[in-house]
């Protein structure tokens, strides 16, 4: 067995893809939207996503990424499809008898037998992983495969939601009372306060004294929480900034993985963020181990070969997410690094 990370695994690797372990293909899929930069299509007859996917097709919304997502017409009958659609803010497209499940981002395709279910995952499925560097000929034909099924398709405006009922509207003049307004301006004091507290965290007296010079300045920034930390944090997402904010206060990558029911991965993928806009060091987020062992595999395949590439060339078990941290650093230390003046006269 071919080990690549710690959440995939393939049975068997050829020049026409990898093929997933059976109980694999739910985390290749997660990883797959995680991995996507640009784009990515979602071809499913049905969609009932799980925690870990409903963060994955989040982060990537948030992060950017263009999502086509094709479903079986009679699905979108479905009151709790269509809320799943509305909640992701999602706009899908339709297809009548679908019944082919395609996944492919601007990085891989993944063909499997598995459907969008949550109870799917404990099912046995197929999965095929197909690279698009290194099965292009395969990648272009599942690709091209997708586009017609695209085409054929028709967008699906979703329903708005239904208007609130009499007592619902009665109640909000009640709510606009001084007595009311004077409870809520005191229950908004609450999260302010608690999250002062949580941005004063010092990091361990022994991880800043681990870290180099620029670390220890970029920790104390983070903890400090100066006006520069609140422009930063204006940069991440909603969901970033929850990982943050409970990672100032938990002091802990599992400790805000069990908090927010997520994988580790996917915290880390959270902090990326922050570790690129300089609210934390990327020490305290990755082990000097697993930096050296994803430093020596960028160094193989180059730090623009795709997250996917540097996980399966490591020499050693690294999740995306902590690739994903190493390489926000490292974006960060070229954005900070100092340009060299041009010398008159020169070209």
């Amino acid at each position: 067995m071919l080990q690549t990370g710690t959440s995939m695994s393939f049975a068997s690797s050829s020049a026409s893809g990898d093929l997933l372990e059976p109980y694999a293909v739910p985390n290749a899929l997660v990883e797959l939207v995680r991995s996507a930069e640009s784009w990515l299509v979602i071809v499913s007859p049905y969609f009932d996503p799980w925690r870990h996917l409903r963060d994955a097709l989040v982060d990537a919304r948030e992060a950017g990424v263009k999502i086509k997502f094709l479903i079986r017409e009679d699905q979108m009958r479905e009151k709790k499809v269509i809320r799943h659609f509305r909640d992701l803010e999602l706009k899908p497209l339709a297809l009548k008898r679908l019944h082919a499940k395609i996944y492919i981002s601007d990085k891989q395709a993944l063909l499997t037998s598995m459907n969008l279910y949550a109870g799917s995952r404990e099912s046995v499925e197929f999965g095929l992983c197909i690279d698009r560097q290194r099965h292009a000929e395969l990648y272009e034909a599942v690709f091209r495969q997708a586009y017609s099924l695209l085409k054929k398709s028709e967008l699906v405006e979703l329903p708005s939601p239904k208007p609130r009922g009499a007592p619902v509207q009665k109640a909000a003049p009640v709510q606009k009372a001084a007595p009311v307004q004077k409870a809520a301006s005191v229950q908004k004091a609450a999260p302010v306060q608690k999250a002062a507290q949580a941005k004063t965290w010092t990091p361990p007296a022994k991880a800043v004294a681990s870290i180099s010079a620029p670390a220890q300045s970029a920790a104390k920034g983070a903890a400090s929480c100066t006006e520069v930390d609140e422009e930063a944090l204006k940069r991440l997402s909603k969901t970033q900034a929850e990982s943050y904010r409970l990672w100032c206060e938990k002091h802990s990558v599992h400790r805000v993985a069990k908090e927010r029911q997520c994988t580790e991965s996917t915290i880390r993928y959270h902090l990326a963020a922050a570790i690129e806009v300089g609210l934390i060091p990327v020490e305290h987020v990755v082990t000097e181990k697993q930096r050296n062992i994803i430093a020596e595999a960028i160094g193989r395949v180059g730090p623009n070969a795709g997250q996917g590439a540097i996980v399966k060339t490591s020499q050693g078990p690294v999740c995306y997410g902590e690739v994903a941290c190493v390489l926000a650093a490292m974006k960060l230390l070229r954005c900070r690094a100092p340009q060299v003046p041009s010398v008159p006269g020169r070209r």
